[in-house]
């Protein structure tokens, strides 16, 4: 028999004042199958959202390794086809083709705009994710601001939502995960991309238990990024480990007190950055202060990063090589490929490139 997930629904709750989502009660039944990533306003980009109905992927009883692989390579393919585009970093220059001149590169003021097409450039895509039991729904909010800080503080624009679980024993606990989704915004050209790949890590999970990837955190297009600090404040588990450069996995677990959720969820990023253009995901992306080379996996020399697998088997948020596999079938640049200041590599972030 194929594993079938549990059913998933929404039920309202409020949890240590975050405004949060509580789990759903498990039901297994043949008949229910998991969303397919889409648009939640397709009218705002009929065209994508077509794009992605013509390729989504297949869920059929029993499918093997092979045949998933198969079958994701070749709606990868018919997607760039409809896009009708070869390398991705094609959907940044046109993208940029909208930008006047001498404008500082803003995904405010992108969002907004069309392509020739009709297509509004900024969209928000929902994709079928797995989450411990006990996980909690937090809002985002976005904005064109210097600091995280201001955008937590003021909530000026609700920009989808995160997963948040703070204990690692029920994150590896893979046997209790249930299906959810997860919002974020994104640019439409990418979307069919972008949710391909993310419904090819939550598919795995579908047919392999084993697989199951806890996918809590999906950046997008944004300038500045984060929750509101208008939570209660808590603690939470994470991985420590005893070095910054080294390949060591004997990470110990530590105990992380924050005043809200906003100190974890946050971000800002640079005018160059392809999230400002809304074509880069930033894959559970966390910041845990008070931790050596913490959990997940962040801005880091250390060998033991290239070691994917091992790094998630100690922590189910890591993101396991096959992930990146499948983000080089999609044409993204994965982290190995690029570098920044100090020559350090976000472990989070896939994109469509610069050149």
């Amino acid at each position: 028999m194929p594993f079938l997930p549990p059913a998933w629904k929404l039920i309202p709750a409020v949890f240590l004042g975050f405004c949060l989502v509580g789990p759903a009660a498990p039901v297994t039944a043949a008949s229910l199958m998991p969303p397919h990533p889409q648009i939640l306003e397709a009218s705002l980009a009929p065209q994508a959202s077509q794009i992605m109905r013509q390729a989504a992927l297949e869920y059929a009883p029993q499918m093997s390794t092979s045949d998933r692989d198969r079958d994701c390579l070749q709606k990868i393919a018919l997607a760039k086809r409809l896009l009708d585009v070869r390398r991705l970093v094609e959907l940044r220059r046109e993208t940029l083709a909208l930008m006047p001149s001498g404008l500082e590169i803003s995904w405010e003021y992108m969002r907004l705009r069309r392509f020739p097409n009709g297509d509004r450039v900024g969209v928000t895509l929902s994709v079928p994710v797995w989450v411990p039991a006990r996980a909690q729904r937090v809002q985002t909010y976005c904005d064109f601001e210097k600091k995280w800080q201001t955008v937590a503080q003021f909530t000026p624009r609700k920009s989808g939502y995160v997963w948040f679980d703070p204990s690692l024993a029920d994150i590896n606990n893979k046997a209790g995960y249930r299906v959810e989704t997860i919002q974020f915004e994104v640019n439409s050209k990418f979307a069919p991309l972008a949710g391909l790949l993310l419904e090819y890590a939550f598919r795995e999970g579908y047919y392999d238990p084993a697989r199951r990837l806890p996918l809590m955190s999906v950046r997008g297009g944004e300038d500045t990024y984060a929750v509101s600090v208008h939570t209660s404040p808590g603690v939470t588990e994470c991985l420590s480990f005893p070095d910054n450069d080294g390949d060591s996995l004997a990470a110990t677990v530590t105990v992380c007190r924050y005043d809200n959720l906003a100190e974890v969820f946050h971000g800002h990023h640079a005018p160059v950055s392809n999230h400002r253009l809304g074509l880069a995901v930033d894959l559970n992306d966390f910041n845990y202060p008070g931790v050596c080379d913490g959990c997940p996996n962040p801005i880091s020399h250390a060998l033991r990063q290239y070691n994917r697998d091992a790094m998630h088997r100690l922590d189910a948020r890591q993101m396991p090589a096959w992930v990146y596999r499948a983000a080089k079938w999609v044409g993204l640049r994965i982290p190995q490929e690029w570098t920044y200041e100090g020559y350090n590599t976000d472990w989070e972030h896939v994109d469509v490139g610069t050149k």
